[in-house]
């Protein structure tokens, strides 16, 4: 009889302990999706200038003798990050082209978490400098294949420095980055430019809260669309991507208007 009820007792500890299995390995997935759908926190490569807006091209060496100045919108979207909600970013700019060649401008705009489900930390805003420096205008180059002899191949180099405040609690976003920009620019009638902007950027402390300095690379590429419908404008459309996980593809157009005499 001891035995009887000592066998029941065993197997009801037995069932217990099978639900109790099967109850975890069930919920198991609903909590791995549970987290993977959670905000993934904004990287500071991700928060500037640099990697929120879209790439552009160098610009087209214009007459040394003359300084010009021009206005740029750009608009950029960070999706495929390993988070529910995609970044959206938009700014505006203002560029100094000094005798034709360097370009310094300023940047500043807003970027934002895509269907936030969190009443705070859903946007911040962020602020940029970059100076643009062609080291060589040369032939066609690789876009002899074509058989166009006006095209046009520059190679530059260039430095930004970003600003991005509040990206989570206590927690600033500031990163120097440096490139290699090569554009080739091909046509006539309508002149057409491809590009691509290999770099590094360093995320550097500038928080109230210690966080580690980085090194990221990333690599940009896109065409563009010279002087639209009149002289002056130009169209580009680029992508990004940072070498490193969880921070998605970047692509957006550009804008961008360069007073001519």
């Amino acid at each position: 009889m001891g035995s009887n009820r000592a066998g029941g007792d065993a197997r009801a500890r037995s069932a217990v302990a099978c639900g109790l299995l099967v109850g975890v390995a069930l919920s198991a997935p609903f909590t791995a999706r549970a987290q993977a759908t959670q905000p993934l926190p904004i990287a500071s490569e991700e928060a500037t200038p640099v990697g929120a807006l879209p790439p552009m091209p160098l610009p087209m060496p214009a007459s040394r003798d003359q300084s010009y100045w021009g206005l740029r919108l750009q608009v950029g979207e960070r999706n495929e990050r390993s988070g529910p909600e995609n970044l959206v970013a938009v700014g505006a700019g203002i560029d100094y082209q000094r005798r034709g060649g360097s370009i310094f401008g300023l940047t500043a705009g807003y970027q934002s978490r895509q269907h936030c489900q969190s009443t705070t930390n859903c946007g911040h805003a962020l602020f940029g400098a970059r100076g643009r420096f062609n080291l060589f205008t040369g032939g066609p180059t690789v876009a002899a294949i074509t058989g166009d002899e006006s095209a046009t191949t520059t190679l530059g180099t260039e430095i930004g420095f970003g600003y991005a405040p509040s990206i989570s609690p206590g927690v600033n976003a500031c990163t120097i980055d440096v490139g290699l920009p090569l554009s080739v620019a091909m046509l006539q009638t309508v002149r057409v430019v491809t590009f691509v902007t290999p770099g590094a950027v360093w995320n550097v402390d500038c928080s109230s809260e210690e966080t580690p300095s980085s090194r990221s690379f990333l690599i940009g590429f896109g065409f563009g669309i010279q002087q639209v419908f009149f002289r002056g404008l130009d169209v580009n459309f680029g992508a990004q991507r940072i070498l490193r996980g969880a921070t998605g593809l970047q692509f957006g157009v550009s804008v961008s208007w360069v007073r001519l005499p």
